[in-house]
Parts: structure tokens; sequence; C-alpha cells
């Protein structure tokens, strides 16, 4: 039974496979018709375009899955191609831009110090006779304004102390010290400064000192002018070139040339004030912007300089000796409140020689009636009585008036006046 099954399948499967193979044989004949004998006449054009039919039916759906396969591989591959392309681009693109922005920026800053030199190169072919050496600011100290701050120029390119640092607004500074290939330079706006300066309405001198150090404001203050002498607020404040004596900045006016501009007046109140004894001078320059300097390798003839000497530039306080008043609280301060103060003696402070008055004789000190020391009584600190201010009672004293005490006139001798002074 199992043998008879068998045979019969491997019957049937011969026989399948003979039909498909005739199947084969017969389809592939009616395609070789179709295609090298289009016009022929024995079979009918139905029977010769079966096979291709068929196949074309069986095989379109196939096909269309490979196309469809194939495409999106196609544009798999032309998207990540794209992506590197366009990726390649656009760095090229931001590196170009930065290169751009970099050269805008470059631009910008070349156009900027073209403006700042062109001003220097009008204030250096104005000063061509003083030999200005342009030089460039490399550091200064730590704070909004360039109070005190290096440049790149020294001793080799022939600067010195003292010599006067510009610009196109005015001046800036002097140069305080050197190295070889640096110099530091201290600005009129700080208070280590010390210049002469020169009102040039009036052509009233005094000296030009800074502020920034004694306090926030960055300007300048001018002393010693005459008293009565009011500038205008607005006046123009150059420097003066003359040599101060009893000055140590007395060098820097050999380097520092006459009609530097310095600024202007801002306030005058010296006679609203009687504590006031400047005028208030606005800087030309703009220090908190400083790049480019002029330096002026100026020398002056000491000789053909004029000097100020108005008898308080070279005048120097002596701290005197004098003993201290003690004063006397207790029942006999008390008792005496109403009682004329003795004058307490002192030694003679007359100076050896006095200088001749301006426009006057000279005074003969034989003409001097001097005090002998020795015949002055002195008040013996010992001898005073002290009693303890805590056993006091403020309501007990008597206060003296100042209304009450007789000052000694003017014609009196010196060591009396001094004695109530001291009283």
């Amino acid at each position: 039974m199992v043998s008879t099954t068998r045979r019969k399948h491997n019957w049937l499967t011969v026989m399948a496979a003979v039909l498909a193979f005739l199947l084969v044989i017969g389809a592939t004949a009616l395609v070789l018709v179709e295609r090298f004998m289009p016009e022929q006449e024995f079979l009918p054009q139905a029977l010769v375009a079966m096979p291709r039919r068929v196949i074309n039916e069986t095989l379109a759906p196939v096909q269309r899955a490979l196309t469809w396969a194939g495409d999106r591989v196609y544009r798999a591959a032309q998207n990540w191609k794209f992506r590197r392309i366009l990726e390649s681009e656009y760095n090229k693109l931001i590196t170009e831009n930065e290169r751009l922005v970099y050269q805008s920026l470059l631009n910008d800053e070349l156009e900027a110090k073209v403006i700042r030199l062109q001003g220097l190169m009008g204030e250096y072919e104005a000063r061509e006779s003083m030999n200005p050496v342009l030089a460039s600011v490399t550091a200064k100290e730590s704070g909004n304004w360039f109070s005190m701050f290096t440049i790149n120029k020294g001793e080799a390119d022939g600067l010195e102390q003292g010599m006067a640092v510009i610009n196109e607004d005015g001046l800036i500074g002097v140069i305080y010290e050197l190295t070889p290939r640096t110099a530091n330079v201290v600005s009129i706006i700080d208070s280590r400064s010390s210049i002469g300066g020169l009102i040039e309405s009036t052509r009233d001198q005094g000296i030009i000192k800074g502020t920034l150090g004694v306090e926030e404001a960055a300007t300048c203050r001018m002393y010693y002018l005459p008293a009565d002498v009011v500038p205008r607020p607005g006046d123009t404040v150059v420097t003066s070139g003359v040599m101060t004596t009893g000055v140590e900045q007395a060098s820097v006016a050999e380097h520092m040339p006459k009609g530097l501009k310095i600024g202007v007046v801002r306030e005058s109140t010296r006679h609203m004030d009687e504590n006031k004894n400047y005028i208030v001078v606005e800087p030309y320059v703009d220090f908190m912007h400083l790049e480019e300097v002029l330096v002026l390798v100026y020398r002056a003839d000491p000789e053909s300089m004029p000097i100020a000497d108005d008898g308080q530039m070279g005048y120097t306080p002596t701290q005197l000796d004098t003993p201290r008043p003690v004063p006397t609280i207790g029942k006999d301060a008390v008792e005496n409140a109403g009682a004329t103060p003795t004058p307490i003696a002192r030694p003679n402070r007359l100076p050896e020689s006095t200088a001749a008055p301006q426009g006057g004789a000279a005074l003969d000190p034989d003409d001097l009636n001097y005090i002998d020391p020795d015949d002055l009584d002195y008040l013996d600190p010992d001898d005073l009585d002290y009693i303890d201010p805590t056993d006091l009672d403020p309501d007990d004293l008597n206060y003296i008036s100042p209304a009450d005490l007789d000052y000694p006139d003017s014609d009196e001798p010196e060591a009396d006046a001094s004695g109530a002074a001291a009283q």
C-alpha cells in the first residue's frame, strides 16, 4: 500500500516536471517568436503575447518592490551626501563669517587709530621744533583714570625726567621715572603733580595741582594766584613755562614749554568762601581714554627762563619750640575770671636777618628793640593748682566772653603780643 502511494506520488512529480518543462519551452518559444518574428501570421498574436503578459503580471509586484527599495536607498545615499556637502559648506561659511567679522573689527580699530593719529599728526607738525616723539600707552594704574601710566619709549629714545607728555587735546602730564625702553608718566590730575600755569586772558600765574588721590573728581586746582584776581569761568589755562624757586619740580620747568593747553576755569569762588584759596580747572584731555601720546624732547635755557618768586614759593615753615600753655581750672581760676590775664613771657623769636620788603628800603637791625630772654619771667607748671575735673559743677563755672578780653595793639612789643595770645 505504501509503495503504491509512493510510486503514484513519484509519477505525479515527474508529470508535473515534464509539464513545467514543456511550459517553459513553449513560453520561451513564444517569446522568441514575438521578439524576432513580430510580423508572422502562423500563430495568433494573442497566443504569442501571452507569455509576456503572464511574466509582466507575475513579476510586476516584485519589480515595484525592488524599485521602491532601490529608490529609498538612493534617496538615503543622496541625503547623506547632501548633508555632508551642506555641513562642509556651512562650516566654510561660518569660518568666512568669523574672518569677515574679525576683519571688520580690525578695520574699525584701524580707522579709529587713523583718526587719532591724524589728530596727533597735526600736533606733531605744530610742535616739530620741540622734537616730539610718538609713544603708545602700555600699562596704567588700576582704576578708571590714567593718573599714572607707562609708555613704550625711554632713555634710549632721548627722553628725560620732567619732559611734557601731550596729545591733540592738550597737556597730559610729565615723565617722572625712566628705564632704557619705557617711561612712567604722572598726569596733571594726580595729586602728586605740580606745574606752573597761566590764565591766558589775564596773564596771571599760579601752580596747577591735581586732585585725584585727594578726592574722587579728576580735576585740577590752581593755587598762589594774586589775592585780587577772580578768574572768569571758561577762561583758558595754559602752561607758564616759569621756573619756580624753592620747589622740587623746578626741573620740570626746564622741559615744559610755555603755552601748552591745560584746561578751562570751571569755577572761581575764592572771594565767596574764605577757606578756598584755589580755583578749579577742568582739563581738556580725556583721562579715561589714552592710547597714543607725544613726548616733547624740549629743554629751555635756564638762564633765559623767568623766575617766579613772590615770597611764598620759597617759604618753608619752621616749627617753634614754644612751651604749650597749661590751663588752670579750680577755685583760683573761678575767682580771677574777671581779672586781666597776665601774658606769659616767651623767648625772643625774631629772625637773625629780615629780607627787605618789595619796593621799600631795608630795615636797619640797630633800630630794632630786642628783648633779652633772661629778663623774662616764666611760669613754672609745678606752681599751678590742679583739681580733679570730676569735682567741678559746670553751673559753678564763670565763662569768659571773648568780647571782655583786652587784646594788645599791633604797636606793642612782639613778646607782649605773643604772651597775650598764649593766655
